[in-house]
């Protein structure tokens, strides 16, 4: 979708938002979502902008204005989880553990799109589960910190605590 490329000031091609599906691949749902981006996205940036347990999306163009879209929300639950962004926890794994036997993980990373970058909060979509067993980060220098029974609906301020 490169703005000057010849073929795409001829044929348009709108921008994708793709949802990846149990089998690991992904499918467009531009419409469904209602984040349709006729124009020429150079990335697309989430996070929780009216703060509401909700990603919300800007899309960010070339050559035309960004375009922002705020999540309705619904009735599912979340943790956000906020790790400072600095050289000791780039690259940090983070996982909770549910009771239900799942276990969501989500990596600490920077520089996602081109000259871009998502916040630092991470996000957690729980669904319906009422709790959250524990959390574990797990440092790129090894070592490993852990919260049990955290509370949900929130964000969690996690400042390295003691390795265990």
């Amino acid at each position: 979708n490169y703005v000057d490329l010849a073929p795409n000031k001829l044929f348009r091609l709108k921008s994708r938002f793709l949802i990846q599906k149990s089998d690991n691949t992904f499918v467009p749902t531009e419409k469904e979502s209602g984040v349709v981006n006729p124009n020429f996205g150079i990335t697309a940036l989430v996070s929780d902008l009216n703060v509401d347990g909700y990603l919300d999306m800007v899309w960010t163009n070339i050559n035309t204005p960004s375009l922002g879209y705020l999540n309705n929300g619904g009735d599912r639950n979340y943790l956000k989880i906020k790790l400072n962004k600095n050289a000791k926890n780039l690259g940090s794994r983070v996982q909770i553990f549910l009771p239900s036997g799942k276990v969501l993980t989500e990596y600490l990373v920077t520089g996602e799109g081109l000259a871009s970058d998502q916040t630092g909060i991470l996000h957690f979509g729980l669904g319906h589960e009422q709790s959250i067993e524990k959390i574990k980060v797990f440092y790129p220098s090894g070592e490993i910190d852990q919260i049990d029974n955290p509370e949900i609906n929130e964000i969690l301020i996690i400042e390295n605590l003691r390795s265990l």
